[in-house]
């Protein structure tokens, strides 16, 4: 059983990573208007700071590790718990879910998008340039996906990504952290490596990342409360010859006919909104900013 079991996963890696390889180049037509902002200056940065006493926990190295050292903390003080019925009443900023959860326990824990938010928000409160991005798979019919987040590291002149519900980030054959788009790419040619502190299994997290690095999602001002911002901007980093807007329809579809009550009207409202807007597609030099 467990052979079969390892040549359906080890199929399952090789037609994820083959997909990524496939649709591998991304838009080099920039959009229109692109506005990006990263805000060091609210004015509730020094009660995150000082309650969390974040510069220590950050140290004072290079930017990367400070943000592994941020990354290791969130990932051991807000747990992952999908099963908490609480997360819908969080209200997503990084004091509210580090008032909720931090160092409570599974009990409190919450899902991949909380962490993340903590992890970005703390990293811009000390004055790293960070954004947080919804990985997303190709299937429609799939409902899960993956939040983590990016930084720029000002000594390698580049962006890292880091995953605080796994305490986990990619490398390639040099030890250097890879950017979303770098990850993807050493996905998608089996080249990659893994930090050695993650906390799930390596094979089963490059299978899973390999899935949902399929198109990024993500958000135009980056500050404490990135997700409660009104009218909020996003926009989308997806490979050549997606339809994105005809996945992202058919997976309100799907998700309204295997949903019910307050969930399938909130599905329907989105499906219609959706249906009349325009998909905000950004060049990868934009995603890069």
């Amino acid at each position: 059983m467990n052979l079969i079991n390892n040549s359906l996963e080890n199929e399952n890696y090789r037609l994820l990573t083959g997909a990524l390889r496939i649709f591998g180049n991304f838009s080099y037509s920039d959009y229109n208007n692109y506005v990006i902002e990263y805000d060091h200056k609210h004015m509730d940065y020094q009660l995150l700071i000082e309650r969390y006493n974040l510069h220590k926990i950050a140290g004072n190295e290079t930017d990367l590790e400070k943000s592994i050292n941020i990354m290791r903390w969130v990932s051991n003080n807000v747990l992952h718990n999908g099963n908490n019925n609480d997360i819908e009443n969080i209200k997503c900023d990084a004091l509210s879910i580090l008032n909720y959860s931090f160092g409570k326990g599974i009990e409190f824990g919450l899902i991949c998008r909380h962490q993340a938010i903590v992890f970005t928000e703390c990293c811009l409160s000390i004055g790293l340039k960070a954004k947080t991005i919804h990985c997303l798979p190709f299937s429609p019919y799939d409902f899960e996906s993956h939040v983590v987040s990016m930084v720029y590291l000002k000594e390698l002149n580049k962006w890292g990504m880091f995953d605080p519900t796994n305490n986990a980030y990619f490398m390639n054959d040099k030890g250097i952290v890879l950017s979303p788009i770098e990850a993807r790419y050493y996905l998608s040619i089996d080249r990659i490596e893994i930090n050695n502190d993650i906390k799930k299994n390596t094979d089963y997290y490059k299978r899973y990342m390999a899935k949902n690095l399929f198109y990024i999602k993500y958000w135009a001002i980056n500050t404490l409360g990135t997700d409660l911002i009104d009218n909020q901007k996003t926009y989308y980093l997806i490979p050549f010859g997606f339809n994105v807007k005809e996945r992202e329809i058919c997976y309100c579809q799907y998700a309204i006919e295997n949903t019910s009550g307050t969930n399938k009207n909130s599905w329907k409202r989105e499906l219609e909104k959706l249906k009349f807007s325009d998909i905000n597609i950004v060049s990868e030099m934009q995603f890069l900013k």
